[in-house]
């Protein structure tokens, strides 16, 4: 399954980048929203006003614009910057997420955890080169992107608490298609049938990737299906070669590897560390109990 999610994500960025020739991201990036909104229009027509129940609005607020914000930066790094290097930039999210943990909520930082995470930087600078190739406003994108991403885990982290996951989804879509349709209107055009075509496949194969990886992570646990995911790369720099001519850079395998081991090694670490702190809870009760 995340084999899977891997080879639909990298087609859905080849299909963006092809995309992009005829309209600008921004553009792209409403009638995805405008579709994540219309798919669940059937689920908000069933649950009723339920599902819009909520205590934290502002905190659901944030939580749409870094989601808003991550995909304008992953759409607009895909059509300005090698596949490849995109992906490897992309790879950093979780790093980002780890580092807010700790700087955000709190969470223990563990020597090897610090360790992990400076080695995954590392690798993110191995994939930019700075000062070696000109830092384009494309790869600062593909950086908010996964800044953006980072705290949009974060936030669902914490609204997750508290709020239903329908919940959750159906205001991180509509909060920001307001915003979204603000932006897209400097580039408005009504689509051709090519486009529309275009935005069909882009909305439909972003909805395929999500249930596989969705299917992926509930049969099989984090740590075991993360290193899989390591196929995108693979995927994507084939198909960036194949359909536009880009040249597989040894510099972004090399730090896209470094990044990919990195969250692997924090994904199973942080697996470990919960079950042993789960087993000194459940013997604290065992001895409390007697």
């Amino acid at each position: 399954m995340m084999a899977c999610a891997g080879l639909t994500i990298a087609c859905l960025w080849a299909v963006l980048r092809y995309a992009s020739e005829f309209m600008h991201p921004l553009y792209i990036v409403f009638w995805r929203s405008l579709f994540g909104v219309l798919v669940l229009a059937p689920s908000i027509m069933r649950l009723g006003v339920s599902v819009l129940k909520t205590e934290r609005l502002g905190m659901h607020f944030l939580r749409s614009i870094s989601g808003f914000g991550a995909m304008i930066g992953i759409f607009y790094s895909v059509a300005h910057i090698p596949l490849a290097q995109a992906m490897a930039v992309n790879y950093s999210g979780p790093l980002f997420a780890s580092l807010g943990a700790v700087l955000l909520f709190g969470e223990k930082v563990y020597g090897r955890r610090v360790g992990a995470l400076i080695i995954g930087f590392i690798g993110m600078l191995i994939v930019l080169r700075p000062g070696v190739d000109s830092f384009s406003l494309g790869t600062a994108a593909a950086v908010l992107g996964a800044v953006s991403m980072a705290g949009s885990m974060l936030l669902i982290r914490s609204l997750g608490q508290t709020e239903h996951n329908q919940t959750i989804v159906v205001y991180g879509n509509a909060l920001s298609l307001p915003l979204a349709l603000v932006m897209a209107l400097f580039f408005w055009h009504w689509p051709s049938p090519l486009e529309w075509g275009l935005l069909i496949v882009i909305g439909a194969m972003s909805t395929v990737a999500q249930l596989f990886m969705n299917r992926a992570l509930t049969v099989a646990e984090t740590g075991a299906v993360i290193p899989i995911d390591f196929l995108r790369l693979v995927f994507v720099s084939f198909l960036g070669a194949l359909l536009f001519d880009q040249a597989i850079d040894a510099f972004m395998w090399l730090g896209g590897a470094i990044i990919l081991c990195s969250v692997v090694y924090i994904a199973r670490r942080e697996a470990l560390v919960s079950k042993q702190e789960k087993g000194r809870n459940s013997e604290e009760d065992e001895g409390a109990k007697a």
